[in-house]
């Protein structure tokens, strides 16, 4: 659907940029239902309300799983080539769509001309009013699958749209947004962006998501966004597209990788990537991440390889590991993976 002229696009630019908001009361709402049809019913959330109010980030649990002045909630799938499958973007309450957008083209932002998307950063969207002063707003959809047209009624968990790569953005995400008379609402914590003080964190809130909502989330201090293996070196583009996931390798394969792509890594965490072949062989290899003193966190990617040992590869299956430690928390494995060399 081509983008309004007029007024209309006046509207539509005024209602998608980005607001500035004041101190609301805790939020005493109705549970809402999620805005994505996640994968496995369970859902990707990267990026949660900033509610530092300096140049530091703090999600609703303390934690780092944000940026700075982030305004709302992101919701991601793993790679481009699951975005073209189709995720469906849902209707979290009864409501009345109030304004739209779509046309903007699926396309990473860093492959693009910079400015190139003032006034759409949104990308395609829709904004819905849930009446007593609620909206929600869903950006970054996928052009040609807005699902519905201004002045339509939608009902609780209606298919809206598709998850899509529209707008300011450089991976496929669903950003969410939530308000109450016009001011942002953590759907976390029930509360504004930025009152959530070092002393106020609860990793357990939910409180605005319904029981079903929040059967389906779980804070998230990284996220494992994808990781796999290839035959080659892999590169974040191709990985971002959903190339290197590979379940059986050829044995003439020239080598081996196993990789891993994550989201929200913070200067002085490790990262142990582990390959073992299938007589239990192999070893690792430990990442620790550096980051300059003001950086936030920020997407990185690894791997771990072995070459072909002759003229082919022991037949079986190979195995991957990722393990991951913050601070002084022991190390956890955050995802595994394997493949068959025929």
């Amino acid at each position: 659907m081509p983008e309004r002229s007029g007024i209309h696009r006046t509207v539509l630019l005024s209602v998608f940029a980005c607001l500035s908001f004041g101190k609301l009361a805790l939020a005493d709402g109705p549970p809402f239902d999620l805005p994505v049809d996640c994968l496995n019913e369970q859902c990707d959330v990267v990026h949660y309300v900033d509610h530092d109010t300096g140049p530091d980030i703090r999600d609703y649990a303390c934690g780092t799983s944000t940026y700075d002045g982030h305004r709302g909630t992101d919701f991601a799938i793993p790679d481009e080539a699951t975005m073209l499958a189709g995720v469906s973007v849902l209707s979290i309450a009864d409501g009345t769509v109030v304004a739209l957008r779509d046309g903007v083209e699926d396309i990473d932002a860093g492959r693009i001309t910079a400015n190139s998307l003032e006034g759409v950063e949104c990308g395609n969207g829709i904004l819905i009013d849930h009446a007593d002063g609620w909206q929600s707003q869903y950006c970054h959809l996928r052009r040609g699958w807005v699902a519905v047209k201004e002045g339509d009624r939608v009902q609780r968990g209606q298919v809206i749209g598709q998850i899509g790569l529209s707008g300011q953005t450089t991976f496929p995400h669903l950003h969410f947004n939530l308000r109450k008379n016009g001011d942002l609402v953590d759907p976390f914590s029930g509360s504004p962006m930025g009152s959530v003080g070092p002393g106020d964190c609860d990793v357990s809130n939910a409180v605005l998501w319904s029981p079903t909502a929040r059967a389906q989330l779980s804070y998230q201090d990284i996220t494992l966004y994808g990781h796999g293996f290839s035959m080659a070196r892999p590169n974040a583009s191709d990985l971002k597209r959903g190339y290197g996931k590979e379940r059986e390798l050829p044995n003439t394969s020239p080598g081996l990788y196993f990789w891993a792509y994550l989201i929200g890594a913070n200067d002085g965490d490790v990262i142990r990537m582990s390959l073992q072949t299938p007589d239990g062989k192999g070893g690792h290899r430990d990442f620790a991440i550096d980051l300059p003193d003001d950086a936030g966190p920020r997407a990185k990617w690894f791997f771990i390889n072995m070459d072909r040992p002759g003229q082919q590869w022991p037949a079986g299956t190979y195995f991957g590991e990722i393990t991951f430690t913050r601070g002084d928390k022991a190390p956890r494995m955050i995802g595994k993976s394997s493949v068959i060399i025929r």
